[in-house]
């Protein structure tokens, strides 16, 4: 049974390390996993994602870790980018012993669950349960030859024999996809034979459409010689009427040329010129600016003058006005002094008839009095 045991092991190991998949067994006597089946795509940078769960293993008995999820830390630690093989190693350790493993799902949850290390229980599915008879039966036949020890390492035994049916399942599962691709793989590979007869029967086509082309190419390239030959006199035709026109482009060059340099000699007449009406302009322009410089004055003591005339006019203005109203004052004084003048008259003549009046009101009184006296 021990050598049975050994046998399995190493075989359910090199099933599972196939293809970056690693389960969470017991590598050795008194250490398990969690029954997990992990494996690991596009390299050992990516994130390790449970394959299966391993029936009556601590993760199916807990019911909450699912296939597809990620396994993203071990006790606290990140175990994201680790090979699924040191992912393994941190996960198995003693039996009974606990672990926190952090799983995340494919929308991006992360939950964290704290699971008991220890060999997987078969399920009672009726391959499990011969299984397990013959097994009992092996057992029972030889239990007076096994030490009571073994009982552990036959328990364990067990376990990894399920575990491994488990495996075969999913291998055989995965045997008849394989065989489904392979097929589609023969109805493609039909269909691209196909496909190359026809493209072959097209490149035939224009092959031969090639060598026709070709042929015609053949036949305009004679044409051409022919009319490469008619080109090259044209050509000789063609070099002479140059040569004629670079002589005479020559001459054009020598009276351009002496255009130029009369043109140059008009150009300098032309600059003095310009240079001796830009003084006499510049000199007129000095004259221009005394001219009215002088206007300037000019209109200044003129506007001066006439600011004066006016003051002057307004003064004069003020003595007309002085002169009338004198006037009008010694007409009204002659006006008031002959008034004066005839109450003065008037007056001299109430004060000679007072007088009158009084002396003769007074030689009545006085020849009263003396007839008073004498009475």
């Amino acid at each position: 049974e021990r050598m049975s045991g050994a046998n399995l092991h190493h075989s359910m190991t090199s099933l599972n390390t196939g293809g970056n998949s690693f389960t969470t067994g017991e590598p050795h006597q008194g250490l398990a996993g969690i029954g997990l089946l992990m494996q690991q795509d596009g390299g050992p940078s990516t994130k390790v994602f449970i394959k299966n769960v391993v029936p009556g293993g601590a993760c199916g008995r807990d019911g909450v870790v699912q296939v597809g999820d990620f396994v993203v830390g071990v006790n606290g630690n990140n175990v994201v980018g680790l090979p699924v093989a040191e992912i393994r190693e941190c996960i198995v350790g003693p039996i009974g012993s606990q672990i926190r493993v952090s799983f995340e799902r494919q929308n991006g949850e992360v939950y964290e669950r704290t699971l008991t290390r220890g060999s997987a229980v078969a399920s009672e599915d009726p391959y499990h349960s011969m299984s397990r008879s013959i097994g009992d039966q092996r057992l029972s036949t030889s239990a007076s030859a096994i030490p009571t020890a073994a009982d552990g390492d036959v328990l364990r035994l067990r376990g990894r024999v399920h575990e491994l049916e488990s495996e075969l399942t999913i291998c055989r599962d995965e045997l008849g996809r394989a065989r489904n691709l392979l097929d589609q793989d023969k109805d493609n590979s039909a269909r691209y034979v196909r496909e190359l007869d026809m493209v072959h029967r097209k490149h035939q086509d224009q092959v031969a459409e090639l060598r026709h082309m070709l042929n015609q190419s053949e036949q305009a390239r004679r044409e051409l010689e022919i009319q490469n030959q008619s080109l090259e006199g044209k050509a000789q035709m063609v070099q002479e009427s140059f040569q004629r026109a670079k002589e005479q482009t020559e001459a054009r060059e020598q009276y351009f040329a002496d255009l130029k340099r009369k043109f140059e000699d008009v150009q300098l007449n032309f600059e003095k010129d310009i240079a001796i009406e830009r003084d006499g302009k510049a000199e007129v322009t000095r004259q221009l600016q005394n001219a009215e410089a002088a206007m300037s004055r000019q209109k200044a003591e003129m506007d001066q003058f006439k600011e004066q005339e006016r003051i002057r006019r307004e003064k004069e203005e003020g003595v007309r006005k002085l002169l009338h109203e004198s006037e009008a004052k010694l007409i009204a004084a002659k006006e008031t002094e002959e008034k004066v003048s005839a109450a003065s008259k008037q007056l001299h003549l109430l004060f000679g008839q007072w007088q009158k009046d009084f002396f003769i009101n007074k030689s009545k009184e006085e020849a009263e009095l003396e007839q008073y006296f004498l009475a």
